[in-house]
């Protein structure tokens, strides 16, 4: 936060811990579920706090894959209902926000003595189109696959299918959800953790509040709570007596350079090992490779972290499918780690099954007024939201279903019209609308012409850090380089060689001194190589993945 920011945060604390009326609902949880839940409350004509005892997006909503897609790997797992879902709202966002969720194809590759064969791909691609209302696959041969991904591994191919799905930075989706949620009156603050939930006995809930920055509590009151903290879920519900439901599974990813593995559009394979399906594809002028799928057993209180078996794992998977280009770990950027929420029926235990076979579905349970939200995919938080507003009427008569319409941003307005906005390439203007949405305006508003160049070559310009660091409720250095923007993962050492620049251009915007800018840095810099970079004992294990990957492509 800039010392607007600051001041701003402050007063908000204050006015927060004097409120004596209880709110109508209050959301614990600032990811996509949390964000949703709000705008739509807020929407509906409901006085809502949402609460989030980290940085806004700080956990699974800032480390997904990127994808907005409809799972086609739970189409052939027979769950017809959300695949149609997900399609359907991919479709939507694709529509309403074009700059944040923008189309991507992918190409699945047919190769000899391989399942799925192309017929049976056809059907899911068919039955994909009919739920998205538009036939937009098709088959190349084995030239022109060659062509679509030049360097693929030629061996028993024999063609490919071509879809469409869609790519987005998951934070930003978030952070625009919020700030739509907040122009519909709607109260937002990170760093401010709920410590307990209580009834009063008058059909209230009271909350405990940790200020994370202050070290200060307070309280509050609220007809309803929603419970939108996703792998975190059991900790709230068992202060209500509920039994854990929630098995949480890490998905890791690799991020390299362009130039070693050039792909312009997402290939999806199996992987060799367990035949899991896996992505690469491009983002950020970067290419990623992911995702994992595995039991994560650390403290969730701390930052996932990938492991050097996942390391090998997806650097085996990419170099078999990319036989000439041989990664090693040399030419990893950077990695991230998310912890999905995993929701087992109550008559099975989810670690029965196997991590790839678990659902994805959510699900909506209602504990007396403390209605939790979890499991569930980016795509559908729109889906969840509404059915969290339908449990809550029973607590909430005056909640106005009839407002929410079927949309999730509010109709696009036109481009902003200035001089300083008009010298931006199409495609930039096109970002920025899907980023900022009716923000946009402001930012515009006040930026300079100076402030509309490129951060360092990179696709961010100065005007976005300046609007985050005033404007976007920074806390610390790793709230702006790694989720208001993806500085830290697209460039290497998570943009160590901008520290000086980053400097001279935001700590007055932050309204740090020197000594806290420095403070800041280390501690970013501790995040960043903790937890988004290699782990440090991969080196050993990476060369042995590289043995285990030669004998794949041998066979």
């Amino acid at each position: 936060m800039g010392t607007l920011g600051q001041n701003y945060r402050h007063e908000k604390l204050e006015a927060l811990a004097k409120r004596e009326t209880p709110w109508d609902m209050v959301v614990v949880g600032g990811g996509i579920t949390g964000a949703g839940v709000a705008l739509m409350a807020a929407r509906a004509g409901l006085d809502v706090l949402l609460l989030e005892k980290r940085d806004y997006a700080w956990g699974t909503s800032s480390r997904s894959s990127k994808m907005v897609h409809g799972g086609l790997r739970y189409l052939s797992q027979g769950d017809f209902r959300l695949t149609r879902e997900s399609v359907r709202e991919r479709e939507r966002l694709l529509l309403e926000a074009p700059g944040l969720i923008e189309p991507l194809n992918y190409i699945f590759p047919f190769r000899e003595k391989q399942f799925p064969t192309r017929r049976a791909f056809q059907i899911l691609l068919n039955i994909y189109g009919y739920f998205a209302k538009k036939r937009d696959h098709k088959f190349l041969n084995r030239e022109q696959t060659i062509a679509a991904l030049p360097g693929l591994f030629e061996e028993g191919l024999v063609g490919s299918a071509q879809y469409s799905d869609a790519v987005t930075d998951d934070c930003r989706l978030v952070l625009r959800v919020l700030a739509e949620g907040k122009q519909h009156g709607a109260t937002t603050l990170n760093y401010a953790c709920v410590k307990t939930i209580k009834s009063d006995g008058d059909g209230l809930k009271l909350l405990e509040v940790h200020d994370q920055e202050s070290g200060k509590s307070f309280s509050v009151s609220s007809r309803t709570v929603v419970n939108a903290t996703g792998v975190w879920a059991d900790d709230l519900r068992s202060q209500l007596g509920k039994a854990k439901r929630v098995r949480p599974l890490r998905g890791s990813h690799i991020v390299v350079p362009s130039w070693r593995l050039p792909v312009h559009q997402c290939l999806t394979y199996l992987h060799p090992r367990d035949k899991r399906g896996v992505f690469v594809y491009p983002w950020f002028g970067r290419t990623v490779i992911g995702t994992t799928d595995l039991d994560h057993t650390a403290n969730l209180d701390l930052e996932a972290s990938i492991t050097p078996e996942e390391v090998v794992y997806l650097l085996e998977g990419a170099n078999h499918n990319f036989s000439g280009t041989q990664l090693t770990e040399a030419d990893v950027v950077s990695t991230w780690s998310g912890v999905r929420p995993i929701v087992g029926d109550e008559k099975v235990d989810p670690k029965d099954l196997h991590p790839s076979k678990a659902k994805r579905d959510h699900v909506v349970w209602d504990d007396e007024g403390t209605i939790t939200v979890t499991g569930g995919k980016l795509t559908t938080f729109r889906v969840m939201a509404r059915q969290v507003l339908e449990k809550s009427t029973e607590y909430l008569p005056h909640l106005d279903m009839s407002q929410l319409g079927e949309h999730v941003f509010a109709p696009e307005t036109s481009m902003p019209d200035s001089k300083v906005f008009a010298a931006l390439s199409e495609a930039e203007k096109k970002r920025l609308k899907g980023y900022y949405g009716t923000d946009l305006e402001a930012l515009i508003a006040t930026t300079s012409e100076q402030a509309l160049s490129r951060t360092c070559g990179i696709s961010y310009l100065w005007a976005e850090l300046e609007w985050a660091a005033m404007h976007e409720d920074v806390v610390h250095l790793d709230d702006l380089l790694l989720r208001r923007t993806r500085i830290g993962l697209v460039l290497y050492e998570g943009g160590k060689a901008l520290t000086g620049e980053l400097e001279a251009g935001l700590r007055d915007k932050l309204g740090w001194s020197m000594e806290k800018w420095q403070d800041e840095w280390s501690r970013y810099q501790k995040i960043w190589q903790d937890h988004y970079s290699l782990p440090v004992s991969g080196s050993t294990n990476v060369q042995e993945g590289a043995q285990v990957n030669q004998e794949l492509v041998a066979k």
